[in-house]
């Protein structure tokens, strides 16, 4: 065999284990198909559909363990005092409820299941708006300001693909509260596809908003790039209260998911949230938790 041949053999075979290694990782969490949920307990769902994500998709190796806050909550009852407490934070930080995902007495979307069951919605699912793309332009440098008119919450209305839409300065609008399954579309492929229409009100959707920008080594038009820091201290707030709003109201810890892990395997499955982190989420859920 000729050196030349020997090299194609080598490329050949490490593009076939980076490809083996890129379908292991984007691999769907299994689903049962009698309750429509994921295998597993809500931690072990949860370290599945909590894969971080890269461009294009391609999602990491599965996490072995989540930060404690996860870990030590996710599937499990919320104390009953926490409402209340809630209910003194919210005026105390001229906050109400309708910016939360409506009334902290109503019950989450309820979805029917094949095996007869109803039951709320249990997963809490993350995305990036991913708009609006500056090509090949840089990003703005007031993007985390007021000045930014994408900041400017009204203008998600017109779009309600999610229940919550939160932008970068931290604040928050309801285009569908919490009890209701989202107005437009289905919130992943996954519950058009999987889900359908029984199953559609298993799942929370929250938008953070985050511009994109097309990676310049391939076509003009892609939305590979995100910020680098990809979410400010604001969002991340503001998405911890959402969350606990949202487990209040189920009565138990929801099982946090990105859009991405959710997606995994299906064909043009989305990327989102980009650059997002785990860890400061865990810990502003742990500040905001001992502030209540």
């Amino acid at each position: 065999m000729s050196f030349l041949s020997k090299i194609s053999l080598i490329i050949i075979f490490g593009i076939y284990c980076f490809s083996i290694t890129i379908f292991a990782q984007n691999k769907p969490c299994k689903v049962d198909e009698k309750t429509l949920l994921f295998v597993g307990k809500p931690i072990e769902q949860a370290r599945c559909l909590l894969r971080p994500n890269k461009p294009s998709g391609v999602l990491s190796e599965q996490l072995k363990k989540l930060p404690d806050f996860f870990e030590k909550n996710i599937g499990k009852n919320v104390e009953k005092k926490t409402k209340d407490k809630l209910r003194k934070y919210l005026p105390t930080n001229k906050l109400n409820e309708l910016s939360l995902g409506g009334s902290l007495d109503e019950s989450l979307s309820i979805s029917n299941l094949p095996n007869g069951e109803k039951i709320q919605a249990l997963y809490f699912v993350i995305h990036d708006t991913s708009t609006p793309n500056y090509l090949k332009e840089n990003f703005p440098t007031n993007i985390n300001e007021s000045s930014w008119k994408f900041n400017n919450l009204t203008s998600w209305l017109k779009n309600p693909v999610a229940h919550i839409f939160v932008n970068r300065l931290g604040d928050s609008i309801t285009t569908t509260p919490f009890n209701l399954t989202v107005k437009k579309g289905w919130g992943t492929k996954f519950a058009r596809d999987f889900l359908k229409t029984d199953g559609k009100g298993l799942q929370i959707h929250i938008e953070l908003v985050q511009p994109r920008r097309s990676n310049l080594t391939l076509f003009v038009g892609n939305d590979q790039i995100a910020p680098e820091i990809g979410f400010t201290d604001s969002q991340y707030e503001r998405l911890a209260l959402l969350y606990i709003c949202a487990s209040v109201r189920r009565g138990t810890w929801l099982i946090p998911a990105y859009h991405s892990a959710i997606d995994a395997g299906i064909k043009d499955a989305h990327d989102d949230p980009q650059n997002f982190d785990l860890v400061k989420f865990a810990e502003k859920l742990k500040v905001l938790r001992k502030r209540l």
